[in-house]
């Protein structure tokens, strides 16, 4: 543990010795298993939200297809990653089964993981000279995503 991690720990430890009707601390992590012992004793309520499921991944790649893909959201807000106008992204054949079956693919994923998974497909769109997405890309990308999801296990 660094000199500045063990500062932050100290002195989130002195706060929170004694209970407070002014002061409420919300912990979230991905890692639970990450955080100290000395962290865990001072919690007085757990409560864990799962991984998205099927339905709600294929929600969420929805979601992230529009934020960063689909030209409604290019047009407002300029990409993920750009600042100025982007170039139009041309969708081509990007099925609704084609999602489903990413869906099905990204079991164990957190909704952190398929938006990282979504910015992976805007940057590949962006490097390619049309500006394209068909489901081949798509495809090859979330199956890359998928391994090294696997391989971080």
């Amino acid at each position: 543990m660094s000199e500045a991690q063990r500062s932050a720990l100290n002195a989130l430890l002195f706060r929170t010795g004694d209970q407070s009707r002014d002061i409420v601390l919300v912990l979230a992590t991905n890692r639970p298993g990450d955080l100290d012992s000395a962290i865990t004793d001072r919690i007085d309520e757990v409560i864990e939200f799962p991984v998205p499921g099927e339905e709600e991944r294929l929600k969420l790649l929805n979601l992230y297809l529009n934020k960063y893909l689909r030209d409604e959201s290019n047009n407002s807000k300029g990409g993920l990653f750009l600042k100025k106008q982007p170039q139009k992204i041309t969708i081509k054949d990007l099925s609704e089964d084609v999602l489903k079956e990413a869906a099905k693919k990204t079991e164990g994923f957190s909704g952190r993981e398929i938006a990282k998974l979504m910015a992976s497909v805007q940057a590949a769109v962006y490097g390619r000279p049309d500006c394209s997405l068909d489901s081949k890309l798509f495809k090859e990308i979330v199956d890359y995503k998928v391994v090294e999801h696997h391989q971080r296990l």
